[in-house]
């Protein structure tokens, strides 16, 4: 392990997400090093990885938007076949991105949301699309019927994904859906605020419900 792979790991142990970002490293190698931690879905080092890249990108869009859009199109390539890579867990970095400079990458969400019928991708869009949240109306009126077909799939991490998105989008018209899975019992992996815990889809869809009544 590299030293700055090393040390960039030890900070993400701790949550310590202000000090990865002030590295004295170029933001580039910084990203390609948390890119290579993104990869183990299981490990929460993995999800803080994904995470710190949207807020390096968010402090190098107030100095070098172009780096920035270079980013987004070499991770979009990474994506697609062409690329040779398998690229995954890309909906999610361009999601943080996305999160983080929505003035500068918000023409990239529904880009984001075109890659949900590729299987391998399914999950890590509709987390991407919860991170982003209600960036406009244009977004949210093209991605909340597809996201709201996830809801009854058999795959239950889908469904808890897509419960979740939808309470982060606040799509009201989703509530009589959301409120038939309370009673689902199924336990999926969920990051959130930097731990990653087991919940059922049941307590997953009654908090997207609770947050788009409170909204």
């Amino acid at each position: 392990m590299s030293p700055l792979k090393k040390k960039i790991t030890e900070l993400l142990k701790k949550k310590e997400f202000a000090k990865v970002t002030s590295l004295s490293f170029s933001p580039k190698k910084i990203i390609s090093t948390l890119i290579s931690l993104s990869y183990d879905k299981e490990n929460p080092i993995s999800w803080r990885a994904i995470e710190a890249i949207g807020l390096i990108t968010k402090e190098l869009s107030k100095t070098d938007p172009e780096t920035v859009r270079n980013i987004v199109g070499r991770t979009l390539w990474m994506i697609r076949d062409e690329s040779g890579g398998i690229g995954w867990r890309n909906p999610e970095i361009l999601g943080e991105i996305v999160r983080n400079s929505p003035d500068l990458c918000s023409d990239v969400a529904p880009v984001i949301m075109s890659f949900h019928d590729e299987k391998m991708l399914t999950a890590s869009v509709l987390r991407a699309m919860g991170r982003i949240g209600k960036i406009n109306d244009e977004t949210v009126d093209y991605a909340a019927p597809i996201i709201s077909s996830y809801l009854h799939n058999t795959d239950p991490e889908l469904r808890g994904y897509a419960a979740w998105a939808l309470g982060e989008m606040e799509i009201s018209e989703a509530e009589s859906e959301l409120a038939k899975l309370n009673n689902d019992g199924m336990l999926i992996s969920f990051y959130d605020q930097g731990e990653l815990n087991k919940k059922t889809v049941g307590e997953i869809a009654a908090n997207a419900l609770a947050k788009i009544k409170k909204d």
